[in-house]
């Protein structure tokens, strides 16, 4: 029998919390290796994952920038979702030292309550870049054992925010086999789900202006986000205990419909040619860290977003009139399957699949013109509707997916 708690179908009295909190205060650490020796081959498993949280201007950071505002949040772990870890601790208390009490959720109705205590907190400036954060130990009565970092950084010359959490650690105490084997089997999806969670928050947090009021670490961790879906760097590294060998990495845009986006903004590309590039461009600029490197990139630049929204206006009055040459000849069929191509290679969430999703989007975009050119022609000469209404009901369509494929890409 261990002393890890759990409960099924309720948590802990506010009271009940306190008392564990000052208990944790003097638990001692459930390991006894220095970090320099947690490595996979000494049985230490690694997970790491790295995001880009937003930008302040260049230069080390300033009172009541983003990093200031970001600092705060990280110190009071509001980028912990509380759906699968919700933190109880002290936030009068000094980070240094700080006992907290981790309520983890991995089911519906069952919760454990682990102790850790903060061991170090870091705050360091020189040329390039400032840096803060700290580091949690696990305690006697945690289900892992081991040490975890979050640190928030700055680059002084681009001015880019990075959150990064690392952590190494091995199992602790289960209360019960079926606690063992339930972790076996699903620890490891909701700890890749909850490092994604964590960079999403922080990045909701600073864009939707949670952080002005400077809020108190119980608003923080239940404030009701909407996350999007941005690129969050992971890694992990099991043991040589746990029998995996290798490292598994991946760069991902976290984007569980982007196969989805790239056919949807191919459909729209079919229906109005610059209309999915302009959309694509207007979401890049407004989350640069999003936009693809290399020369798509520029799809994030203001300049080409206002150019592209211009010819897409264009596009749309264009549209309604008799001498403009149907979508489905030659010149014009080309020109939306290369901006179906276009889109689709810019939302491809890894350079080798990028010709992938050109071809998809170019297919989706070569359909829709088809389809859309086939229903255009069946209400103006089977139905008899006015060509300029025909063409106002599909761009009612247009804008309706358009307004879709925008709220699914942040």
């Amino acid at each position: 029998m261990t002393n890890v708690e759990w409960r099924l179908m309720s948590g802990w009295s506010d009271k009940e919390v306190l008392e564990r909190l000052a208990r944790a205060s003097t638990l001692p650490l459930n390991f006894e290796v220095q970090e320099k020796d947690m490595t996979p081959d000494n049985g230490w498993s690694q997970v790491e994952s790295q995001a880009l949280i937003g930008c302040d201007p260049p230069g080390p950071p300033k009172e009541g920038d983003a990093f200031h505002k970001l600092k705060e949040a990280v110190a009071r772990m509001g980028f912990s979702d509380p759906r699968i870890v919700h933190g109880h601790f002290n936030d009068a208390m000094p980070l240094l030292g700080r006992p907290m009490m981790l309520e983890l959720r991995p089911l519906v109705g069952l919760r454990y309550l682990c102790p850790v205590r903060v061991r170090a907190v870091r705050s360091e400036v020189d040329d390039k870049r400032t840096v803060y954060g700290f580091s949690i130990d696990t305690l006697q009565g945690h289900v892992e054992a081991g040490r975890e970092w979050f640190l928030l950084s700055k680059d002084h010359r681009t001015g880019e925010l990075r959150f990064h959490i690392r952590a190494a650690w091995r199992e602790g105490q289960f209360p019960n086999w079926w606690s063992h084997v339930g972790f076996e089997l699903v620890g490891r999806r909701y700890q890749r789900a909850w490092h994604h969670l964590a960079h999403q928050r922080l990045r909701e947090l600073l864009r939707g202006g949670y952080l002005e009021q400077h809020p108190d670490a119980q608003a923080l961790q239940e404030a009701n986000l909407r996350v999007g879906r941005l690129p969050v760097q992971f890694a992990s590294q099991r043991g040589l205990s746990r029998r995996l060998l290798g490292v598994e990495h991946e760069v991902e845009r976290d984007q569980r419909g982007n196969g989805w986006n790239t056919l949807g903004l191919g459909v729209l590309a079919g229906m109005r040619g610059f209309s999915a590039p302009a959309l694509l461009g207007f979401h890049f600029s407004r989350e640069p860290q999003a936009a693809p490197s290399g020369n798509l990139g520029l799809l994030a630049s203001p300049l080409v977003s206002r150019a592209l929204a211009v010819l897409t206006a264009g596009e749309v009055v264009a549209d309604k009139t008799p001498w403009i040459p149907a979508r489905i000849s030659p010149p014009a069929l080309v020109g939306r399957a290369l901006s179906g191509a276009l889109v689709g290679a810019a939302l491809a969430p890894r350079r080798p699949l990028t010709p992938v999703h050109a071809v998809l989007g170019a297919a989706a975009a070569v359909a829709s013109s088809f389809t859309f050119y086939a229903l255009r022609r069946f209400m103006t000469r089977r139905l008899g509707v006015p060509n300029v209404v025909a063409g106002l009901a599909e761009d009612a369509v247009a804008a309706a997916l358009g307004g879709k494929l925008f709220a699914a890409l942040r």
